[in-house]
């Protein structure tokens, strides 16, 4: 499955790089800068779930999603073993994961 997006969603390793860069800026961590840095992970996963995860919610009730930049779907029973196989499966910070529960809890995938 693709996923056919209006813009390119940022990676884990592109997360990564830009935040160590920031950091070796000696920009602080409460900065404009981080703020829109997390905010853009933040609208990737929420677009992630809504456009993926949601119909898992009657399915799979109770348990942990992850879901990969392109699409790609698992579930496991906690977000431990849900973390644990989409780092596996999509790469370190590629994935967004939360529970499927009427009000989804969240884990950072980054």
């Amino acid at each position: 499955m693709s996923v056919e997006q209006e813009q390119q969603w940022i990676t884990g390793g592109e997360f990564g790089r830009e935040r160590r860069q920031l950091i070796a800026d000696g920009v602080p961590d409460d900065a404009t800068e981080f703020q829109e840095l997390r905010s853009r992970v933040r609208s990737r996963d929420d677009y992630l779930f809504e456009r993926y995860g949601r119909p898992y919610l009657n399915s799979h009730p109770g348990q942990w999603i992850a879901i990969a930049l392109d699409g790609r779907v698992l579930t496991r029973q906690t977000a431990g073993e849900a973390g644990w196989a989409a780092s596996e499966a999509f790469g370190p910070g590629n994935f967004t994961i939360r529970k499927l529960a009427e009000s989804p809890g969240h884990a950072v995938g980054l």
